[in-house]
């Protein structure tokens, strides 16, 4: 975003309701805030500790902070994050650890962790069955259960019966969203379960050019032991008596949402010839689904092709699940990849934004 440099940083925190700008009496030394796919967001943020009375040291004293109910773990927090006027970065979730450093000199410093209501799917709960559902279904009432609301891609094969077993909701869902290639995240207070921004056909939100505001990028590729074919076979026990084998398969350049003009499974098979995987899925009951799974395996083996790690100027705007540009960084590297993390931090040096991407071709 050229010119951002001249915006203010500016950030909100509230914890249990308190706004700690107003009134709080606090030194916020750091801020930073995780934004995730497919796992929990979480925030850390530092403060200077303080004795109640005023000009004496907290050596072993009452503390101010760290003995108030303010900051007391589960404690529920909402941070807003970016410039003045434009805080475009949202959470919502508790506090999971505290902690206090004392120093040999100077103040001691209490820091504050947590991490998103995604964590609601992390507790053990009662076993869930699921009749004559489809998985997005199973996304909603899940959500429903762990009071959250949903943002759900809806999904068209009904399944006879599934069950949750003994896995978390976040394990359960994980499993569902992974075979047909989906995500799972909890955006403040809703779950959201559906395709990635980019086999959505979702264009770049933003261009991040290296000398401008790309302040530096790491990309690697490999093609090692990459999937050039897939064929999922349904289980012969979900099949009636008589009825052919059901077989869906996905061939090279069959990924959806290309971020390239090759794919990463057309580059590894002109590089090292056929490498199928064959999956037996005792659920697809349909050619159908068979060549949607099997796609979303070649998908899920392509968007590994190339990954990167790079930080650049504060940039609110640059959220895990959505798609930039990057450029100015050669032939090869350049181009449209999908964000799978960001990480914002505000402190004394400043806004910075680092992040990580994928990309499925070239």
């Amino acid at each position: 975003m050229a010119g951002i440099s001249g915006y203010i940083p500016d950030y909100k925190i509230t914890v249990g309701g308190e706004d700690l700008r107003l009134g709080f009496n606090a030194d916020i030394l750091s801020l930073s805030l995780t934004d995730n796919c497919n796992s929990a967001d979480s925030f850390t943020f530092s403060l200077r500790e303080r004795h109640p009375e005023s000009g004496r040291f907290a050596g072993g004293a009452k503390l101010k902070w760290f003995d108030s109910d303010t900051f007391r773990e589960g404690g529920e927090v909402t941070i807003e994050l970016g410039f003045r006027g434009a805080k475009m970065q949202k959470f919502k979730g508790v506090i999971t650890s505290v902690s206090l450093s004392f120093p040999e000199t100077g103040m001691p410093t209490l820091t504050v962790q947590g991490r998103s209501l995604y964590d609601r799917l992390l507790n053990q709960c009662e076993t869930l069955s699921f009749e004559n559902k489809t998985d997005s279904d199973m996304a909603k009432k899940i959500a429903e259960t762990r009071k959250l609301g949903a943002r759900v891609q809806e999904t068209s094969t009904k399944y006879p019966l599934v069950s949750s077993g003994n896995d978390t909701y976040a394990a359960f869902l994980q499993k569902r969203a992974e075979r047909i290639g989906y995500e799972l995240v909890v955006k403040e207070n809703t779950l959201h379960f559906e395709l990635p921004a980019y086999l959505r056909g979702a264009g770049p939100e933003l261009t991040l050019e290296w000398g401008l505001d790309l302040l530096s990028f790491s990309p690697t590729l490999s093609t090692y032991r990459k999937v050039t074919h897939v064929k999922v076979r349904a289980a012969q026990t979900s099949l009636g008596r008589g009825k052919e084998p059901i077989e869906g398969t996905a061939d090279p350049g069959a990924e959806r949402g290309k971020l390239g003009k090759k794919s990463a499974s057309q580059i590894a098979e002109e590089i090292n010839g056929k490498n199928e995987q064959v999956v037996d899925d005792h659920l697809a009951t349909t050619q159908e689904e068979a060549e949607l799974l099997a796609k979303a395996k070649l998908e899920a083996s392509s968007i590994e092709f190339i990954s990167g790690r790079g930080t650049c100027d504060g940039n609110p705007k640059l959220s895990a699940r959505t798609v930039v540009a990057i450029k100015g960084v050669g032939e090869t590297f350049s181009g449209h990849y999908y964000v799978t993390s960001a990480t914002h931090t505000i402190d004394g040096s400043g806004y910075r934004t680092s992040f990580e991407v994928k990309r499925n071709g070239r």
